[in-house]
């Protein structure tokens, strides 16, 4: 064999490396499905035609006790699997692009947990599009993965028994709940805007250990009630509350409103407020409005026994206010001002 010859086996031993490697990190990507927050998600349970129970099979086997083992047409890929955790509601939804009709008429879903009150498949289309719709009996984390075998393999656990620092940040008001409104500007949109850029600032630092449960993402309406069960069910260490506010003198500023009626050892209500005010003021560059005790018009944070924080972000009516609020950018700077705040809460705390 010629030189020649060797150097064309080499390039061409080199080539089939670079795509055996490239065909296996492909492969192991597909084993990840996205998973989403959806605390805003509608579902159409739709009717007895398009809608039905799962079926169910305690059996399952060795080494997969406490798991929720849902089975997948050979069709189906990562690509055509989006998880959604509807914790608000305790639901776990599975959207599937099987294109096999009527799958899960005949295939059931295999768990001995005890957890699960409900579980309906939901019919997407006539192709095959699924949504399966699992209703728990609390709020719950769960870890999904793709087996080799076709299947979906869901674990779950209690938020504390995960997570070392879990925090509720709630926007106020939603859906027919507009909150103050001042021409195009509305107290229920700005408060969502800053709850979904912390929810991105989150995202870009997975490595900080917090978990932050959101009471909505999106323009529905929440009960007190269901904000109430999620700051319970979570076991949260720290709650905050968005608002914005419409005073008829036209006062500029971010203010941080605590609860004076209980008292909380060591990181209380005040030093929480105190500390989440400076750090959004030292992000956004907005007005000091101060760090006050809440009147009664704050009910939710004036029933916790958390440090709890009722943060006003501006005016609607204020001169400087009304156009910060508008801005993107600025209330990104507020996500991040709050998201340090937490970071900082947390350390203080332990």
């Amino acid at each position: 064999m010629t030189n020649e010859d060797m150097k064309k086996m080499a390039i061409k031993a080199s080539v089939f490396a670079v795509l055996a490697i490239g065909l296996m990190v492909h492969r192991s990507a597909t084993k990840h499905i996205m998973i989403t927050d959806a605390a805003e998600a509608h579902i159409d349970r739709g009717n007895a035609d398009d809608s039905y129970s799962l079926l169910i099979d305690r059996n399952v086997p060795a080494g997969k006790e406490n798991t929720l083992i849902i089975p997948l047409s050979k069709s189906v890929s990562s690509d055509d699997i989006v998880l959604e955790d509807r914790y608000i509601d305790n639901e776990l939804l599975i959207y599937i692009d099987s294109r096999e009709e009527g799958f899960y008429l005949d295939n059931p879903v295999r768990t001995d947990l005890d957890i699960l009150e409900k579980a309906v498949c939901i019919k997407e289309n006539d192709t095959g599009s699924v949504c399966l719709d699992f209703t728990l009996d609390g709020l719950y984390v769960n870890e999904s993965s793709l087996t080799d075998s076709s299947t979906i393999e869901v674990r779950f656990s209690r938020p504390k028994d995960k997570y070392d620092h879990i925090a509720v940040v709630d926007p106020a008001c939603g859906g027919s709940d507009t909150g103050y409104f001042s021409e195009e500007l509305s107290e229920k949109d700005i408060n969502l805007d800053v709850a979904l850029a912390l929810r991105e600032e989150t995202a870009k630092k997975p490595e900080s250990g917090i978990r932050i449960y959101y009471t909505r993402l999106g323009d529905t309406d929440v009960s007190p009630e269901q904000r109430q069960k999620l700051l319970k069910d979570s076991g949260a260490d720290l709650y905050v509350e968005l608002t914005c506010n419409m005073a008829p003198d036209r006062t500029d500023g971010i203010t941080s409103y605590y609860n004076d009626r209980f008292f909380i050892r060591g990181f209380n209500n005040a030093a929480f407020a105190n500390l989440v005010e400076k750090s959004c003021l030292a992000a956004s560059g907005a007005d000091a409005g101060g760090v006050k005790p809440a009147g009664p018009e704050a009910e939710m944070i004036m029933d916790c026994r958390i440090p709890a924080v009722r943060l006003d972000m501006g005016n609607l009516q204020g001169s400087g206010d009304k156009r910060r609020l508008s801005e993107d950018d600025y209330k990104k700077k507020m996500a991040e001002g709050l998201y340090q705040a937490l970071l900082q809460a947390f350390e203080e705390m332990e």
